[in-house]
């Protein structure tokens, strides 16, 4: 069967590249496999990544929408705070000035009603100072 040793050189040769040949068949194989699960765990990954996004936007939303209705319930407050305000601060001109004029009882209303307006400019100055650091702070 072997007349030369090149014939037990060839024989041992082709063995060697089929043992190759069937190594380098799992080797793919299994990088096949590692691919796979590679694929598998980004596609995880993005679900859950797009499922936390949504989250956070319903929460973001629902956020604005309770900021949105403290504002309108703080104004609906301030409205109530300055009607009855008013209407003891108007109590209380009629009853303080039950012995002045007419003439004095009119510059004390006008007097309020000038301090009044000026602490309501400087009060809507320093809000929106505040909001804008806060929208700065944001940033």
């Amino acid at each position: 069967m072997f007349e030369t040793s090149k014939d037990i050189l060839y024989l041992v040769i082709s063995f060697s590249i089929l043992w190759l040949t069937v190594f380098l068949c799992w080797s793919l194989y299994h990088l096949g496999k590692v691919l796979k699960n590679a694929h598998e765990i980004i596609e995880e990954f993005r679900v859950r990544l797009q499922t936390l996004m949504e989250s956070v936007d319903y929460v973001k939303s629902k956020v604005e929408q309770i900021s949105h209705l403290m504002t309108l319930a703080t104004s609906g407050l301030g409205g109530l705070v300055k009607k009855v305000g008013s209407e003891k601060a108007e109590e209380w001109f009629n009853g303080a000035t039950e012995d002045m004029g007419t003439v004095a009882r009119t510059a004390v209303r006008k007097a309020a009603k000038t301090v009044a307006k000026k602490t309501s400019s400087v009060a809507k100055k320093v809000k929106a100072k505040s909001s804008k650091s806060k929208s700065k702070k944001k940033k």
